[in-house]
């Protein structure tokens, strides 16, 4: 994916003040439901640039900010299987009776559900834990 051409417009306003001489905007971008755009402004066009540049930024990080305040507590990993203690993962209750050798099957095990592995709540990784570990 290349990177989005940039439109720079020249347009002089019947004012003394010269920084909205210059405009800059994506090429392509158009106006969202509220009838704004991204679009940077300066007295030259070198500064209208920067100043698009400079409101990408802030968007990107903005959306950053929001993405990790939503994701603080990362809830798929606040939950481990692990095996389960009663039946030995086998999901099955097993009774072994003296002199059989066989053992006899009494269902599933009610612990797991017939499934082996229980399921158990781990301490929630937060964001910074993460960073911590790899600043280590």
């Amino acid at each position: 994916m290349s990177a989005p051409n940039i439109v720079t417009n020249y347009w002089a306003k019947p004012i003394p003040d010269r920084q909205f001489d210059w405009s800059a905007h994506y090429d392509g971008d158009e106006p969202n439901d509220a009838g704004q755009m991204m679009v940077g402004f300066g007295k030259t066009k070198e500064e209208a640039i920067i100043d698009l540049a400079r409101l990408f930024a802030e968007r990107a990080e903005a959306t950053e900010r929001r993405f990790y305040e939503k994701h603080r507590h990362l809830e798929a990993l606040d939950h481990r299987i692990v095996a389960c203690e009663a039946c030995g993962t086998e999901g099955r209750v097993l009774v072994t009776m003296p002199g059989q050798w066989d053992p006899e099957d009494h269902g599933p095990c009610p612990y797991c559900e017939g499934t082996g592995g229980e399921i158990i709540t781990t301490q929630p990784i937060e964001m910074e834990d993460l960073d911590e570990g790899r600043a280590a």
